[in-house]
């Protein structure tokens, strides 16, 4: 059954015009189409009751938890090849709260103002479409995208740097995911596909952060934030 996030308004469904496309002329809905509707966090059954005029109602109020108590937020630096967009979409699915883009030194990709906008509006469609898909009860929200110094005042109970240079040494990932508690945010900042230089990493480890080692081998910098992401919602749903 198809999910769409929608505002209610006595007991009528209101959809985006991208969604009411969708609905009408991808899905091919007709009178007594039942779709659910996510609205404030809250899940509905819907019923589509007539096309033309367009009106959709709800039927019922439906319980169905798919969040994780803990809140992840995933910093990643900007990546070539739309390599960044399969972080959103995947972290998307595996539950993550936020997501905070960022520029750092190794970057390769470099944006003005415009592209920066361009860009922030193109994901914020992923990780509508992968919340759709993945039966998510909230959509993740997306951060402009950051300068490098900007991240690390990012607040969050906990702050992790995944580095590089900590792979072969004990993984302590588990450990650290062992500590966070319901309620509490994480965010977690992966590096570009050079890594963390080692400015970076001591600018990091002045304003708090704990480094975190992802195991014994070196990953690209997509699978990293993936790793992190799944790592993170197993942990939650173990718990």
């Amino acid at each position: 059954m198809e999910r769409f996030f929608a505002k209610i308004r006595d007991h009528q469904v209101c959809l985006s015009p991208m969604d009411e496309h969708h609905l009408v002329n991808v899905m091919r809905a007709k009178a007594g189409t039942m779709i659910e509707i996510v609205d404030a966090g809250d899940l509905y059954l819907a019923e589509v009751v007539s096309l033309s005029p367009l009106r959709i109602e709800i039927r019922q109020e439906l319980s169905r938890p798919t969040e994780l108590n803990a809140h992840l937020i995933l910093g990643f630096s900007l990546l070539k090849g739309g390599h960044d967009e399969l972080v959103l979409m995947k972290g998307t699915e595996l539950g993550a709260f936020a997501f905070v883009p960022f520029l750092s030194e190794r970057s390769i990709i470099r944006l003005d103002s415009k592209e920066r906008e361009k860009r922030l509006q193109r994901f914020q469609k992923i990780v509508e479409g992968a919340a759709n898909q993945s039966k998510r009860m909230s959509i993740p929200k997306i951060t402009p995208i950051l300068d490098y110094p900007s991240v690390l005042s990012y607040p969050a109970d906990h702050r992790y740097l995944a580095y590089e240079n900590l792979s072969g040494d004990v993984f302590n990932l588990p450990n650290e995911l062992s500590n966070i508690k319901a309620g509490e945010s994480a965010l977690f900042l992966i590096g570009p596909e050079g890594g963390f230089s080692p400015k970076e990493a001591a600018l990091a480890e002045d304003a708090g952060f704990s480094f975190v080692s992802l195991g014994k081998r070196i990953l690209r910098a997509e699978t990293a934030s993936i790793f992190v992401a799944s790592s993170f919602a197993f942990a939650e749903e173990n718990k």
